[in-house]
């Protein structure tokens, strides 16, 4: 399979969460509506291959039970995604990579490894140079925990209200 091929299929397959012979789980937010949700049991269940589906709307998941020994697994992921596609409509965009939500996570793991810095530059050799780099990462620390609390001000306001 050439490049192109690969990254066409994993780009269209973005709603299956779960793929195992005999069993595949969609996962995608417009699921939690069950009018869309209904349509989408409605045009899998025209398949013959498949048994069973099991939706969850709260989740906005759906798990579809086939045959399988009758299909390939390519074969029915391929047809479940063109039938998400049909329904639901093409897969939103993916998220960016400097977006709030990935900032964030970025930010958490820069005050643990500044954390573990700080505490670790304790165990320097010299007062003078431990002292420095012990000041220095935990300033740093507190930089990235005022990100971080200023990022969840809404809900951290919330809580005292």
């Amino acid at each position: 399979m050439n490049d192109v091929n690969l990254a066409a299929r994993k780009h269209s397959m973005s709603r299956i969460v779960s793929s195992i012979p005999g069993r595949i789980r969609i996962r995608d937010n417009k699921l939690r509506d069950q009018t869309i949700l209904d349509r989408l049991k409605t045009e899998l269940l025209n398949m013959s291959v498949i048994t069973t589906l099991e939706d969850n709307c709260r989740t906005g998941s759906l798990l579809v039970r086939f045959n399988k020994n009758s299909v390939a697994m390519p074969s029915i992921e391929s047809q479940i995604d063109s039938a998400v596609d049909r329904v639901i409509g093409n897969p939103a965009a993916s998220q960016r990579l400097l977006s709030k939500k990935n900032l964030n996570r970025y930010n958490k793991i820069a005050m643990l490894l500044l954390l573990g810095t700080s505490l670790s530059t304790l165990n320097l050799a010299g007062r003078k140079r431990r002292i420095r780099w012990h000041r220095l990462t935990g300033y740093l620390f507190f930089a990235n925990l005022g990100v971080h609390l200023f990022t969840y001000r809404k809900s951290l306001f919330r809580l005292f209200r």
